[in-house]
């Protein structure tokens, strides 16, 4: 399972889209009802409303509302653009797992620290901003999707 925190923001409903069809479950993480709204727009069923910067009651929303145990997700892709997430995107991904860290308000220190006080094996992957056809592939995800399209659109204007 994919498990995106901040999935209502641009790289999150890109991250949710992009999952969609390579992962076998995706799954979102909001702060409140619009992003929940938002996402079942697009079709997505598992969402859960919490604020990631509190990792106990991050956890526990996830855990009971996605059937997690030791951890929700093998991956988890953090675009939350506030500080203070590191902790739940790492208690949230399963031992031997992946976190994507794609914010810039990460500190890469604390969830480095985090993840060895907790003893947790996973993988942290930092996003630099940059991939390589990056622009043409969020195009194309957003010309297969009218209705990513229309909530971007929504958003930004045409």
């Amino acid at each position: 399972a994919a498990l995106v925190l901040g999935a209502a923001g641009k790289a999150g409903l890109l991250s949710m889209v992009a999952a969609r069809g390579r992962s076998e479950r995706v799954l979102g993480l909001v702060p409140d009802p619009a992003g929940v709204e938002i996402l079942r727009r697009l079709g997505f069923d598992e969402v859960v409303m919490a604020d990631a910067t509190d990792p106990i009651g991050s956890v526990g929303a996830a855990r009971e509302a996605f059937d997690g145990d030791d951890g929700v997700a093998d991956l988890v892709v953090n675009c939350v653009s506030v500080p203070g997430t590191e902790a739940a995107s790492i208690l949230l991904t399963r031992e031997g797992g992946t976190v994507c860290f794609f914010s810039m308000a990460t500190s890469f220190s604390a969830a480095t620290l985090t993840a060895e006080g907790l003893g947790k094996d996973v993988t942290m992957v930092i996003g630099s901003g940059y991939a390589p056809n990056h622009a043409a592939m969020a195009l194309e995800l957003v010309r297969r999707n009218p209705a990513l399209r229309s909530v971007l659109e929504e958003r930004f204007g045409r």
